[in-house]
């Protein structure tokens, strides 16, 4: 076997390692993975502690602890905003109860686009669930991402979301039959 053989075997067995390599450490490229429950290491449904504690140590956030933490009107309901560093402008972190169910990351243009990011979601989760031009939304049975205009990406637990949708329904019901009731009085 001449040299020049030798050597193009050996060029494509190396590149045919290192591509074995690189597909066992980050997947196959075009896999398709499921939707993520958050963003890094904040995951929908902790409670407002463990989210507190994980934004003190993650580097992306700008969190100084209680004055970041407020009471929604409505009701014991808290939310968490934040700045960030770099990528992210500020976040929104909202609980219900004690549960985190949707969290809001304002993104900086400066440092990101919302097509790279596009391209990014669509090559980790596969084909947007649906498409407009002010939001692109990736949804499973427990969670909804979308990336919206301007450039914002949230995260929220569906089977939450649809239970407060419900609760207010059941809130507007009562109060429109207690309307009537009043109103048959007259």
């Amino acid at each position: 076997m001449s040299s020049h053989i030798r050597r193009t075997l050996l060029a494509a067995g190396i590149l045919l390692i290192t591509s074995v390599i690189a597909i066992a450490q980050n997947g196959d490229p075009g896999e398709v993975r499921p939707l993520p429950r958050g963003f890094a290491d904040i995951e929908l449904g902790m409670d407002i502690a463990e989210v507190q504690q994980r934004l003190i140590d993650h580097p992306d956030f700008f969190y100084r602890g209680e004055p970041d933490v407020s009471l929604l009107p409505a009701g014991q309901d808290r939310v968490i905003e934040t700045g960030g560093y770099s990528h992210i402008r500020r976040a929104i972190f909202q609980f219900s109860g004690n549960a985190l169910f949707t969290i809001t990351l304002l993104l900086n243009p400066q440092e990101l686009d919302h097509y790279g990011l596009y391209t990014t979601l669509v090559e980790r989760y596969g084909e947007p669930t649906s498409l407009s031009p002010q939001m692109v939304v990736w949804q499973s049975d427990r969670t909804r991402l979308s990336l919206e205009r301007p450039l914002t990406v949230r995260y929220v637990d569906i089977p939450v979301f649809e239970q407060l949708v419900d609760d207010g329904r059941a809130r507007r019901s009562v109060r429109e039959l207690s309307r009537r009731r009043f109103l048959d009085q007259f």
